[in-house]
C-alpha cells in the first residue's frame, strides 16, 4: 500500500497519502485540494486501498494531469483534473485577472489544453 509522501522528479510538488485516525487522505503538500479514498473507492468500485494505489500509480507515471492556478506567477492551488479545459475556461471566465492556468504531468512535462 502506497503510503507517505511522492516528490514529483522536478521537485516542485508532494503528494501526500495518510492515514489519520482510519481516513484515508490524499493531497499536494501545502496546497488545500485533497481526496479520500472512500471516494476513490466509490468512483472506481474497488476497495480503498486498491483504488489510492491506482490513483498514485496514475499520478506518479504520468497518465493524471494536474492543474496549477498560478496568481502573479505563484502557485496558489494544485489539483488532480479529470477536464483541463474545463477549468481553463472557469479560469478564464471566473478568475482574477492576476490568475493563470497550467497543466503539466508528474514529471514536469507540460500540458497543451
Amino acid at each position: 500500500m502506497p503510503v507517505g509522501e511522492y516528490v514529483s522528479p522536478d521537485g516542485q510538488l508532494r503528494l501526500l497519502v495518510i492515514c489519520p485516525d482510519g481516513d484515508w487522505t490524499l493531497g499536494f503538500d501545502g496546497f488545500p485540494w485533497h481526496t479520500h479514498g472512500s471516494i476513490l473507492a466509490s468512483l472506481s468500485g474497488k476497495d480503498e486501498e486498491p483504488a489510492i494505489a491506482d490513483f498514485v500509480a496514475d499520478l506518479t507515471s504520468g497518465k493524471s494531469v494536474i492543474a496549477m492556478k498560478l496568481i502573479n506567477g505563484a502557485a496558489a492551488e494544485v489539483w488532480v483534473t479529470d477536464d483541463p479545459a474545463d477549468d481553463l475556461a472557469d479560469s478564464q471566465k471566473y478568475g482574477p485577472v492576476d490568475e493563470t492556468m497550467e497543466f503539466r504531468r508528474w514529471d514536469g512535462s507540460a500540458v497543451r489544453v
